[in-house]
């Protein structure tokens, strides 16, 4: 038996991956599947990794702006995680890991347009994103560096220029998220949390004790009670219907909002806080910043994420013993949660070495 803590992204394609390679896996969650994760916009993003890119020389002091300008707040902070990223602020990654981001990346839309083949019942589409932001040519700049090397060219939106993102897929994260759960009808969901765990074995709070071959730990910024410098970086997802529908998807970093159509409703999502808290403090003014996109909004669901961000703004994949650990896709789980599964999953069956990605990295140099 294999199993998986974490019933977001990450864990569902680990425990789908898992289950496709004939094991027997018991998914372990605290909440509803995907709770945290389905907050997000649904905008995948396989040859950009900007916005991950979190400790690029510059950066702070672009956060700090957001922070002035009320677009972001810090309401909590681990002091490890600060020690970690203030270490490794304006450090480049090895070449090799920017390769195996790529990898990761088109494993992942390979596996979605299977997914859609089979029944596109989360309304995947290819489409561009209109990226409104604050500086075209700055930007422009900065996605010339991007390793990932995306396409992109400058257009125009509501009478200003933008960044046009020409490799965007968007999918529903809801409908995908419902879509996965109903994929695990060979695995066993238990409803808790992890209190403890050692060699081949976890024990839930409520005292019950599960023996397993191996434990993928996919649960998040939960993982720093594991040693790993992830922080949440928390969020807001929107269902809602609108009075005014948006022709196409619309990431407005000026405002700081970003505004998804689909079927049956408009997304629209916001705010990358340092917050641990899952109030909707900061939530009335995502709203008001999608009205100019969506007219009058009337919201139906209401999720708060938190994506598990590292000082680095990459993953952590790594294999201590039997114990696997999975997390640290920040902005960016949908984009890689299939390769992140799939590789747990290997990692976890010993089908592959200890992956680049290692929490190693923080403690070299």
């Amino acid at each position: 038996m294999y199993v998986v803590v974490g019933g977001g992204v990450v864990g569902l394609f680990t425990a789908y991956y898992l289950s496709r390679e004939g094991a027997d896996v018991v998914l372990i969650e605290a909440e509803s599947l995907a709770h945290s994760s389905r907050a997000a916009a649904g905008v995948l993003e396989f040859t950009k990794f900007e916005l991950n890119r979190i400790n690029v020389r510059g950066y702070a002091s672009r956060y700090l702006k957001m922070i002035i300008n009320g677009k972001a707040a810090i309401r909590r902070i681990d002091p490890l995680w600060l020690l970690t990223y203030l270490k490794v602020y304006g450090r480049d990654p090895d070449p090799s890991v920017w390769t195996f981001m790529s990898e990761m990346a088109q494993f992942s839309k390979r596996e979605y347009f299977r997914l859609a083949e089979e029944s596109n019942d989360f309304e995947l589409r290819e489409e561009p994103v209109f990226e409104v932001v604050e500086d075209v040519e700055k930007e422009v700049e900065a996605l010339k560096k991007d390793p990932l090397r995306p396409r992109f060219e400058v257009g125009e939106l509501d009478g200003r220029q933008v960044i046009v993102y020409l490799d965007a897929v968007i999918v529903s994260t809801d409908l995908l998220a419902e879509r996965l759960s109903r994929e695990l009808k060979n695995v066993r969901i238990l409803k808790g949390r992890v209190a403890h765990y050692g060699d081949g074995y976890v024990v839930l709070e409520d005292g019950s004790k599960i023996e397993a071959e191996g434990v993928v730990f996919s649960s998040g910024w939960w993982c720093r009670k594991l040693g790993i410098p992830v922080a949440p970086l928390k969020g807001y997802g929107v269902r809602a219907t609108t009075s005014k529908r948006p022709s196409r998807a619309i990431a407005d970093f000026v405002r700081g909002v970003f505004v998804v159509p689909f079927t049956k409703w408009v997304k629209i999502t916001g705010r990358f806080d340092v917050d641990p808290y899952g109030d909707l403090k900061y939530l009335p003014p995502v709203l008001e910043a999608a009205r100019h996109w969506a007219g009058d909004i009337n919201a139906f669901d209401i999720a708060v994420g938190f994506r598990p961000c590292t000082p680095d703004g990459l993953p952590v994949l790594e294999k201590r013993g039997g114990v696997v650990i999975a997390t640290g896709t920040c902005r960016l789980g949908w984009t890689y949660g299939p390769a992140m599964g799939k590789i747990a999953a290997e990692l976890a069956l010993g089908k592959r070495g200890d992956s680049p990605l290692s929490a190693r990295r923080f403690a070299a140099r």
